[in-house]
């Protein structure tokens, strides 16, 4: 694992429970240990870490899993899960 990439994972761990709430199912992109911004999708978040940083120099994270709706099933799920 590289030093950047070790920076990035232990930031990203740091802030994760409070991302996960705020941002579930978006994308971090992280530099330095920093957490430089969120965006929707994995690709624009990879180009534009690419860009400004360039390869091996960011890390991009998926922050948690979207929140799936079952529609109209959805009432038919005990509230204890």
């Amino acid at each position: 694992m590289t030093d950047q990439l070790k920076k990035n994972l232990d930031a990203f761990n740091a802030m994760k429970a409070k991302l996960e709430s705020e941002h579930p199912g978006r994308i971090a992109l992280l530099h330095d240990g920093k957490l430089i911004s969120i965006y929707n999708d994995s690709g624009d978040a990879y180009a534009i870490g690419k860009e400004k940083y360039g390869l091996g120099n960011f890390s991009i994270e998926t922050i948690g899993e979207k929140p799936k709706s079952l529609g109209f099933f959805t009432s038919f799920i005990p509230a204890n899960g």
